[in-house]
């Protein structure tokens, strides 16, 4: 047996404990050694940008099973702050590579909201799956010198949907060590190191019967060692490296494990300063060729919708004026070149949804390969993601409707 997808979901996003700003106050003891208060300050309206890369291998019974590749990006905005928490709302994107190609496949959004407090500890609702890690790093509220030592508590939440076919997210509680480990100096910067290792060893609980009827895990031991790393003179945290290990031990009675290494960097993300002028420069070059184009301003990025200008009817084949299209298309990215880029490809209604869900998928991966073809800047910047049905714009029942929703949609994020 082998799970169509790592459980580990985003194993990276451990870089929750990097999604805000952490500000270092420095104070001096008597004796003269100097000593850091860690704290998070939060600010409404701050928006971060985080970004990481898992490698793992699946085993069972120590037969190596498959080879996963994963990227992760998370994208959060401060919205409101309340003493000593700060409350934060946006979305975790799942990206899985494809085959032994560099090029990233968008399978998931996750939404999220939740209250994290000025020493890292969560306040999350049990409908959300991300961030995978809650209350790491945790920090005390004393100063700390180089070499000191403190312990918390924290939890790990997985997406068990397709591997096992559990509907909720699956919460484990961890054991946490940290240490102060010293300083660095990398690009002039000084640069702090916290070693971060922390344990899970836990039995599932299920309703009576479930075991019997199911292939389930039902105890997990697992060990994550992190090494963080934090930027002192921007008060703002850098990178961080992890090797981790799980262990599952399953209903049959057969041995899943899941071992690999992951890091994940966070920035500070500022918006695309786009002004209504920019929005009716790009809406007027693109309509000399596509005439029902829309351009608009979304939280993340500048989204245009052009339509299902490019294929013929219920097809991922490109029509005649296809190339003329996208060559307008790629001239108007060519002026964002210091941005990534997403293909979102919609249907209607009409037919069953996972013809739908693989129809949007075949258009968004073959408009994507198109402008890479014609702009080699695009390759490692452009992924793609097959909507279906589900995102509706106008409704089904008339065919009007059917072919608004008929569209592909080109993403241009904040960088």
């Amino acid at each position: 047996m082998s799970p169509k997808k790592s459980f580990s979901t985003s194993r990276c996003l451990a870089c929750a404990g990097l999604l805000c700003i952490l500000i270092l106050f420095f104070t001096t003891t008597r004796d003269g050694l100097a000593q850091e208060l860690f704290r998070f300050r939060y600010k409404t309206g701050q928006r971060f940008h985080i970004e990481g890369t898992v490698n793992e291998e699946i085993y069972l019974n120590d037969t190596l099973q498959q080879r996963v590749r994963i990227k992760n990006i998370g994208n959060l905005t401060v919205t409101n702050v309340e003493g000593e928490r700060a409350l934060h709302e946006g979305s975790f994107l799942y990206y899985q590579s494809m085959g032994a190609s560099d090029e990233f496949v968008l399978e998931n959004e996750y939404p999220t909201r939740f209250y994290r407090d000025i020493y890292g500890h969560y306040e999350i609702e049990d409908q959300y799956f991300m961030p995978v890690v809650r209350g790491v790093p945790t920090f005390p509220k004393t100063p700390l010198r180089i070499g000191d030592q403190w312990q918390s508590r924290a939890s790990e939440a997985h997406d068990f949907r397709k591997v096992f076919n559990i509907t909720n997210p699956v919460t484990f509680p961890a054991s946490v060590s940290y240490q102060y480990l010293g300083d660095i100096v990398d690009g002039g910067q000084r640069i702090a190191q916290i070693s971060i290792n922390y344990v899970i060893n836990y039995t599932i609980r299920y309703q009576q019967g479930t075991l019997m009827n199911s292939m389930l895990p039902y105890r997990v031991v697992g060990y994550f060692n992190q090494l963080y790393y934090w930027n002192l003179d921007r008060g703002l945290p850098h990178s961080y490296r992890e090797n981790f290990d799980y262990i599952f031990l399953l209903s049959t009675g057969d041995v899943m494990e899941y071992t690999g290494k992951s890091q994940a960097w966070l920035t500070v993300e500022e918006e695309i300063k786009e002004s209504d002028r920019v929005l009716e420069d790009i809406r007027g070059r693109l309509r000399q060729n596509i005439p029902e184009v829309e351009v608009s301003r979304t939280p993340q990025g500048i989204l245009i919708n052009i339509g299902e200008i490019l294929f013929e009817f219920d097809s991922d084949d490109l029509t005649e004026s296809a190339d003329r299209d996208l060559d307008n298309i790629v001239e108007v990215l060519g002026d964002f070149r210091g941005h990534k880029v997403r293909v979102i490809g919609h249907t209607d209604s009409t037919g069953s949804e996972d013809y739908n869900l693989s129809l949007s998928l075949r258009r968004a991966r073959r408009t994507a390969e198109e402008l890479k073809n014609r702009d080699t800047t695009l390759r490692g910047r452009i992924t793609y993601i097959g909507m279906g049905e589900s995102k509706p714009v106008a409704s089904n029942s008339t065919e009007e409707g059917r072919k608004r929703n008929r569209r592909v949609e080109i993403l241009i994020l904040n960088d």
